[in-house]
């Protein structure tokens, strides 16, 4: 078990957060993981529209596709500029989307999960609407799935070697790399893709067989992922620049803890809505 453990502790240096690299232009695994997780995701939809085709109206999946898309990675950028340095970035707004440093192509890094899920039901009731569709039984049809993205976005925080756990003594955590301390750390990111990923998935594949839950899936999983981020990021190391609510909590539970609150107050609205 010695050998086991020694090999998993050190997992993260034997990883390069580079795939590979074309003249000089580099693509790390952290863009790769994304764009399979919003594939997977996309073919679960278009899989579901084939047996829902009063959902699937022509040209109705290239255009949610590419606004949902859009919608994802503007407010993922945006949520993580405003909602965790809006004093940095207010003052810097070029650096937003600015991919370079120095004159070196760096990329852009810094995503935010609450800025992308707002940036997604805009473009979803954009697109549901511009078709004349009622867009909270498309969502309770769809929400199943969109744990799998997630579930491929925190393995690619993984194999980018950032957004690791706090200090343990626990033979299962692991080093990094990036860690100045060479402490062993809880792989947060693992607990989140299983939790807020996998976990989620199964237990909304699961509820959409009854009448009852199959109205409210979208609320479900606005609070199931509420609950299970909120105990995750006592894992999960604060990035340097948060100063923890109460010296508690980090802005991730703080946004958690309104994720909860507006799944409880959307299970009546979506009841009312899902019966038209």
């Amino acid at each position: 078990m010695e050998h086991f453990f020694n090999f998993w502790q050190n997992i993260p240096y034997n990883i390069n957060p580079i795939a590979f690299e074309i003249f000089g232009l580099q693509f790390r695994w952290y863009s790769i993981m994304y764009l399979i997780g919003i594939m997977v995701v996309y073919t679960s939809i278009i899989r579901i529209l084939k047996k829902n085709p009063e959902f699937n109206p022509s040209g109705f999946v290239l255009d949610l596709f590419n606004y949902c898309v859009f919608g994802i990675i503007l407010g993922a950028r945006l949520g993580y500029a405003f909602f965790y340095q809006p004093g940095y970035y207010i003052h810097h707004l070029p650096q937003i989307f600015w991919p370079f440093e120095n004159g070196v192509f760096v990329g852009i890094s810094g995503l935010s999960y609450h800025g992308g899920a707002i940036g997604f039901i805009l473009a979803l009731f954009w697109v549901t609407h511009r078709y004349k569709l009622n867009t909270f039984n498309f969502l309770n049809l769809i929400v199943a799935f969109i744990p799998l993205g997630y579930t491929f976005g925190r393995l690619g925080n993984f194999l980018n070697l950032e957004l690791y756990g706090r200090l343990t003594t626990s033979v299962w955590g692991m080093y990094f790399p990036s860690d100045s301390l060479n402490l062993l750390r809880v792989p947060s990111q693992l607990l989140e893709a299983f939790g807020e990923g996998l976990l989620l998935f199964i237990l909304l594949v699961y509820l959409r067989r009854f009448f009852v839950t199959k109205k409210i899936l979208t609320p479900i999983y606005i609070i199931g992922y509420g609950v299970v981020r909120f105990f995750i990021e006592f894992l999960r190391e604060p990035d340097s620049f948060q100063n923890l609510v109460f010296n508690v909590l980090s802005y991730g539970q703080i946004f958690s803890i309104l994720m909860i609150f507006l799944g409880l107050i959307l299970i009546p609205i979506f009841n009312k809505q899902c019966e038209k």
